[in-house]
Formats: C-alpha cells, structure tokens, sequence
C-alpha cells in the first residue's frame, strides 16, 4: 500500500507539472498581451507629457499676440495723443493707455511663468521619454524569454505526458479511479499533504487514528475537510520552483 502511495506521489507531481505547462501554454498570448498593453500605456504617458508641453507652447503664443496686439494699441493711442481737442478726450486717452500698459504687464508676467512651466515641461517629456525607452527595452526581453519559455513548455509537454502514461500502469485501478475523481472535482491538485495531524490544502485538524494510518499508509484515506487523498509528505510538491520554470 505505502508503494502505491507513493507512485500516486509521483503521479501528483507529474500532473502539476503538466497542468503548470498546459496553463502557460494556454495563456502565453495573455502574457504577451499584458505586456504590449504595459508598453502602451508608458506611451501614453509619454504622449501625454507631449501634449501638455505642446499645449503650454500655444498658450504661450496666444500671450505674446495679445501682448503684440496691446502694444500696437498703446502706440496707437499715443499717436492719438497728438490729435486729441479737448482736455477730457486727452485725459480719456492716457487713461486708455494706462489700462492697457496694465493689461500688458499682467501679459508679460503670464509669459515668464509659462517659460518657466514649459521648461519643467521639457525636463518631464524628456524624462518620461528616456523611462520609456529604457522600459521599452525591459519588455521586449521579457517578451523574449517568454517565447524561449514557450518553446520549451511545447517542447517538454509531450515528453510528460509520455511519462505520465508509463506512470499510470503502475498505478491500481481502484487508486486511479478515486484520484481521477478528485481531480475532475478538485482540479489537477488531488493529494493533501498531512503534517503534525494537519491538512496542508485545508488546514483541517484530523483524528489521530487517521494521522496514525496516513503515516502508516496502509489506506487510501482522504481529508475531511478538502476531500483530497492524504499522504505523509514534509516537502511540497514541485518545491523550489516558481511558475514559469519546467
């Protein structure tokens, strides 16, 4: 019985192996998606930075026709000086030109603050582009080890899938049959690990007369909590290795 156990063992680990390669497999393009959509919206910011600056600039140009405009106002005002009657149309006149060389101070000061804005405006553009360029370059690598990885998954996938074949003739009709069950239930994990009496997938405390058989493995007993098979297991399956590695 303990034999059997642990081919089941050796069967669990080979089916998350598999269902860790068919995953990335299936969900290669939503990786790569992922990442062009990164890579597009660091555009965008930098697009964005982009249009402010431009944006600031027209601002910017708008003022100085108004300053222009305000300018060739007073200078007409002061030839109308020469030409004014009364003291009252005078008076009117330096009054108008007063008002305007106000308008025009207020203008020039607008100016100086937009020099000032657009020049950290350039820096931002400038700075966004550089991160791009440099971000850029980070996801096409990773897009590159993924195709590596890619080819790798499709190239071990059938190899696995072999070995699980030559697995499962080891296996007892009666094991394979409740741990197929488990799994079309419960997905590809269909072993528990039991520590110290405790259910490593569900946390469920169990009996000690169950401890003691799991450690024994003279049954096949399945959690009660989780209802995945119990094996007396310390190290977890597929240890020490992250999603991506095969």
């Amino acid at each position: 019985m303990a034999k059997n156990l642990e081919i089941l063992e050796q069967l669990q680990e080979l089916d998350l192996r598999l269902d860790r390669l068919r995953n990335f497999i299936g969900h290669y393009q939503d990786f790569i998606q992922a990442l062009d959509e990164e890579r597009a919206g660091m555009k965008l910011r930098a697009e964005e930075e982009k249009i402010k600056l431009d944006e600031l600039k027209k601002m910017k140009g708008r003022k100085e026709l108004d300053l222009k405009a305000g300018e060739e106002h007073i200078a007409k005002c002061s030839t109308r000086l020469y030409a004014v009657k009364t003291n009252k149309e005078y008076e009117g006149t330096l009054k108008e030109i007063g008002e305007q060389k106000h308008k025009n101070s207020e203008i020039e000061t607008e100016i100086l603050i937009l020099y000032d804005q657009i020049d950290q405006e350039e820096q931002s553009l400038k700075d966004a582009r550089n991160k791009f360029e440099l971000e850029e370059k980070e996801v096409e690598q990773k897009k590159s080890e993924l195709a590596k990885k890619l080819e790798r998954a499709e190239a071990l996938l059938p190899r696995e899938e072999k070995s699980r074949e030559g697995i499962l003739s080891l296996v007892p009709k009666d094991f394979l049959e409740s741990y197929i069950f488990i799994q079309e239930r419960l997905g590809a994990r269909a072993l528990a690990r039991l520590i110290d009496k405790i259910c490593q997938s569900c946390f469920r405390v169990v009996p000690s007369q169950m401890y003691n058989e799991v450690l024994i493995g003279a049954n096949l007993l399945t959690c009660p909590g989780c209802n995945r098979i119990l094996v007396h297991r310390e190290t977890e399956f597929l240890t020490g290795k992250d999603i991506f590695e095969f």
